[in-house]
């Protein structure tokens, strides 16, 4: 099973292809407004590897949360591809990619990002074996809110301000001495399980769970 996995949910923009049972590439940028060169950056990596994209049965996609520039890009693309080759995909969301690198240390992974005015977007991880299981919905709160409730947790996000904010609400806490960005070829072996159980992603039910909801902003 071929699978080309994208998220551009974050200044990362990343592709991934699993391809005959091997992640044949793994290509990530950090560029701001990236999102924007995405086809060009898909079309380079698939021509490197003279990859048809007939070839590539299923699509993976980060769900975010992200940037609406960012999400709407990847959105667009893999409904173009799965319209125009009559292809499958499934959406998964981003925070799964920035907790499976820790998932293999750390029990307890808790993943943030910054949704502005005072909150924040995060989810509880636990990991057994390798394996990530999503305790809880990904929930709008405030940090400090969270870090109380998440206490025994590490901590991990992109943006990078938010360590400090830790440290402040939650003296003690553990967290990340980076940011952490999600990786597209995370994707690729939690697609492969979706896809081989035939639970795929309706063109119709894609949604972005975008970084700043109407919730967040000045009415």
């Amino acid at each position: 099973m071929n699978i080309l996995a994208l998220d551009s949910s974050s200044q990362n923009i990343s592709i991934g292809l699993l391809y005959e049972g091997r992640v044949l590439f793994d290509f990530n940028r950090k560029l701001s407004f990236g999102a924007s060169k995405l086809v060009s950056f898909i079309d380079t990596n698939l021509k490197k590897y003279r990859i048809n994209p007939e070839e590539i049965d299923v699509f993976a996609l980060g769900s975010g949360p992200g940037s609406f520039t960012g999400l709407r890009a990847s959105f667009s693309i893999i409904k173009a591809f799965m319209l125009a080759l009559k292809k499958p995909a499934v959406c998964i969301e981003s925070f799964y990619s920035i907790a499976h690198p820790l998932a293999k240390e750390y029990n307890k992974i808790a993943v943030i990002s910054d949704a502005k005015r005072g909150l924040i977007y995060a989810a509880p991880f636990t990991a057994k074996g390798g394996l990530l299981k999503k305790e809880a919905k990904t929930a709008l709160i405030s940090l400090k809110d969270f870090a109380k409730e998440h206490a025994e947790y590490f901590f991990v996000t992109y943006d990078e301000h938010l360590y400090g904010q830790l440290t402040e609400a939650s003296p003690g806490i553990k967290f990340s001495k980076t940011a952490v960005f999600p990786k597209a070829k995370y994707y690729l072996e939690i697609a492969k399980s979706l896809a081989e159980k035939g639970k795929f992603t309706d063109i119709g039910n894609l949604e972005p769970l975008y970084l700043h909801p109407k919730t967040c902003q000045i009415r």
